[in-house]
């Protein structure tokens, strides 16, 4: 019974959606509206792990600082601007592999911060 209500909702949004005035607009103002929220929460988090652990990643080296705030920072940008960079010329790879080059350079900052503790 709860699954058949869960589908009912689902198609009557979708109905909503297709069939309304402006409800592609309505749609895409949502999506951008949870695209913020997605990023406030990955800030907020980021803010809290700062304010309870900001002592000791202090104690890095200011190297493994750099390399963790830009591994950060690029990770970002490349969230914000996903839609722009897999269109473009570089296409789904590059996106991937600034992806994986961000990651990287947090797992390398993680590492140095294991071995300081």
């Amino acid at each position: 019974m709860r699954n058949a209500l869960n589908i009912a909702i689902v198609l009557a949004l979708a109905a909503i959606v297709a069939f309304a005035p402006l409800g592609g607009v309505v749609a895409a103002l949502v999506g951008r509206a949870l695209s913020l929220a997605f990023i406030l929460v990955i800030a907020l988090g980021l803010w809290w792990v700062w304010r309870r652990m900001g002592s000791d990643l202090e104690r890095l080296p200011p190297g493994f600082q750099a390399l963790g705030l830009g591994s950060i920072g690029l990770l970002v940008l490349t969230a914000t601007g996903w839609s722009q960079l897999v269109g473009g010329a570089g296409g789904i790879v590059g996106a991937l592999l600034l992806l994986a080059v961000g990651a990287l350079g947090i797992f390398a900052t993680w590492q140095r911060f294991r071995q300081l503790i």
